[in-house]
């Protein structure tokens, strides 16, 4: 397995304040899959992890793996 390179440590579920961090795919063909096992979940960027605070959105890219984003952060 190639490694994750990914810069989204501060990524949470549930709210800016949780400390469960998602495991994103690392191939986009399984990002589809990924949004139905969480689709009642929220991101967030982890405040207990140094980040904004803003709700993140799940993000598909043809070059790289998915990842989690906001427009604001």
């Amino acid at each position: 397995m190639r490694g994750d390179r990914r810069q989204i440590q501060t990524a949470v579920l549930g709210g800016a304040d949780s400390e469960e961090p998602p495991m994103l795919p690392l191939e986009a063909i399984e990002l589809d899959a990924f949004r139905r096992w969480h689709e009642h979940d929220t991101f967030w960027c982890g405040l207990l992890l140094g980040g904004c605070g803003l709700q993140l959105t799940t993000k598909l890219h043809t070059e790289r793996v998915p990842s989690l984003t906001s427009p604001a952060c």
